[in-house]
């Protein structure tokens, strides 16, 4: 009955409001709070976020291993590792879309089986050919490239599923309480950093004691994940007739991005992923890079080339453990503040953390040849960059307010929204990676922080816009 009155009130036109506001914006969703917030299933959605990265990113690392000790040419290696990336984008729409009609949970459960089913194909791949002859393609080599490109993919869907429908479920238990979806948006984007930031170790120490049959352990993960869905997450979203007339497909979802809220954030949005994408990518693999041809190549950079693992890996942890701390810090303030003023300060700690790096990256040719006084100089800036690390953090947790704010205007069509966020994170990280690379290439260290200037700026111009026009304000 209720749906019904809801939809003779559709058909008979908006309802009436103020001359000088928007009937459409004003139009109250369908979904409504479903009474005190049952802080054990939002608690347990978070903590299946953080299983499923650390077994996703566990499992990218043992493969990388495994990849890496046999593939002499990184070419073939890295179009089959980032096919992550094709269904993770195909699919995370069409989740959204379809976690609006029949309830995020089922996408909840559904991800750690998929999950667990692309660890056991990387697992019998590297177990049938625990020694392969990339040199020679054969029908061997094929199976085996076709076993791990089904594993990835399949790794990729895993995260299209559930990131729609956990953003979708925080956006559903949270309405009407800004206070509360700020925290819920942060903690979920702690879970997905932290997740990734606690992998690396742990999958390092992983493949170091168990080898290929670690990928047990990237299971066992799973199934952990299984249960906690099963048993401790609740259903927050209830079919209706609104939700059952949508129709879930990749074209369906981009046509969201027609909105001016979404059309205008964009921007914004996808230059902040894409400039995490290139960053995670590639400051390893510059640190890395060998002298003395690191040093030949672009000459008078301290950060390119010259560090070992262990020290590059630390310091990429270090930046993700400030990260952190960061959106800790910025969970108290965020229902304090207006969304485009947050986003403005972590643009403002980019442009510290670039103008910090860059006068670092100027101090030496390599770490071993620093004189006293770079030294002295290179602690004085080294707070500069946590500075500006502990800035830039607040910008992610406001970006996914501001689309939940967007989705909650939506009837029907908040999963759908929210799996938005896949798509944008999806692209940058390609983007990121790709054009990164090049500016790398061309400048090294340098460069990428030139390409880093590029996206800050037209970042900057986005929230600008916003806030002109004053988007940041929906509830």
């Amino acid at each position: 009955m209720k749906q019904d009155i809801i939809k003779d009130q559709h058909r008979s036109g908006p309802p009436t409001v103020s001359p000088h506001t928007h009937s459409l914006e004003k139009r109250p969703a369908v979904t409504k709070p479903l009474g005190s917030p049952d802080y054990l299933s939002i608690g347990s959605n978070l903590f299946s976020t953080l299983l499923l990265r650390i077994a996703s990113r566990t499992s990218f690392l043992l493969l990388g291993f495994y990849l890496g000790e046999h593939f002499a040419s990184a070419t073939v290696v890295v179009l089959v590792l980032e096919s992550f990336y094709i269904s993770e984008l195909l699919l995370a729409p069409l989740a959204g879309s379809l976690s609006d009609r029949i309830g995020r949970k089922p996408f909840l459960f559904l991800a750690p089986i998929l999950g667990a089913l692309a660890a056991l194909l990387l697992l019998l791949g590297a177990s049938l050919y625990p020694r392969p002859d990339a040199n020679h393609v054969d029908i061997h080599l094929l199976f085996l490239l076709l076993l791990i490109l089904c594993g990835r993919l399949l790794e990729g869907a895993t995260t299209a599923l559930n990131t729609p429908a956990s953003l979708g479920y925080i956006t559903d238990i949270t309405i009407g309480s800004d206070r509360l979806r700020a925290r819920v948006m942060t903690a979920f984007e702690v879970a997905t950093v932290g997740g990734l930031a606690l992998a690396i170790p742990f999958g390092g120490q992983v493949a170091k004691w168990m080898g290929n049959w670690g990928f047990f352990v990237v299971i066992g993960l799973h199934v952990a994940n299984l249960l906690v869905v099963t048993f401790l997450v609740k259903e927050s979203h209830h079919r209706s007739h609104e939700t059952a007339e949508s129709h879930g497909s990749l074209v369906e979802s981009l046509k969201m991005l027609r909105d001016k809220h979404i059309f205008t954030f964009l921007p914004a949005w996808l230059s902040v992923n894409t400039l995490v994408g290139a960053w995670i990518t590639l400051i390893v693999i510059m640190l890395t890079y060998p002298n003395p041809a690191a040093d030949l190549r672009h000459p008078h950079q301290l950060l390119y080339g010259g560090f070992g693992k262990d020290l590059a890996t630390m310091l990429l942890g270090g930046f993700g453990l400030f990260f952190l701390i960061g959106m800790g810090f910025w969970m108290l303030i965020l229902p304090r503040l207006r969304r485009t003023t947050i986003m403005s300060i972590g643009l403002i700690g980019l442009g510290v953390c670039i103008a910090s790096l860059t006068a670092i990256n100027g101090l030496g040719e390599n770490i071993a040849s620093l004189s006293t006084s770079a030294h002295t100089t290179l602690w004085l800036l080294l707070p500069a960059v946590l500075l500006g690390v502990l800035l830039l953090s607040g910008f992610t947790p406001a970006s996914l307010t501001h689309m939940a704010a967007i989705s909650e205007r939506k009837v029907g069509k908040r999963g759908a929204v929210m799996g938005l966020y896949s798509v944008v994170l999806g692209i940058g990280q390609l983007v990121g990676a790709s054009v990164g690379g090049m500016a790398v290439d061309l400048g090294g260290f340098n460069g990428l922080m030139g390409f880093s200037v590029v996206l800050g700026i037209l970042s900057m111009i986005s929230v600008l816009y916003m806030r002109r026009h004053k988007h940041d304000l929906l509830q």
